[in-house]
């Protein structure tokens, strides 16, 4: 599991992200925010999950062009900005909406980015099991 936060600063990004959509953490918003903010520091980056690839079929991760790895290194440091800002206690007014971006992502998407912990989102909305194999979270 990758770890961005420190402990404390795990249980101020979880009731932030618990504000914007409750329960969003006991189903891996944490997690999924973690996953995104290092997303660059593997190769091939944990950006764009290859769907209905397990992980003994080999790769699960598509590659970036050097443009998008930009763009997203572009995108990535102003969402830690957001996190270290909220961390502090001194969100700006467009930080709830990154927030409540995340905690809807985190609960309802592709348990492959660390969210939707054993898809507990799409069970609590009573979403069915998607019809194409999501790319699902790591053993």
């Amino acid at each position: 599991m990758t770890t961005y936060f420190t402990i404390d600063e795990r249980a101020l990004i979880a009731e932030a992200l618990d504000a914007q959509v409750p329960g969003a953490a006991a189903l891996g918003a944490v997690a999924y925010v973690e996953r995104l903010l290092t997303a660059l520091d593997h190769d091939p980056p944990r950006i764009w999950a290859a769907p209905g690839l397990q992980p003994s079929e080999g790769r699960r991760w598509l590659e970036l062009g050097p443009w998008e790895r930009h763009a997203w290194s572009t995108r990535l440091e102003d969402l830690k900005s957001v996190y270290r800002r909220v961390i502090a206690g001194d969100p700006e007014p467009g930080d709830a909406r990154v927030l409540h971006t995340h905690a809807c992502e985190a609960a309802y998407g592709d348990p492959a980015y660390g969210g939707n912990a054993g898809g507990g989102g799409w069970q609590r909305i009573s979403f069915p099991e998607p019809l194409f194999p999501p790319a699902r979270s790591e053993p």
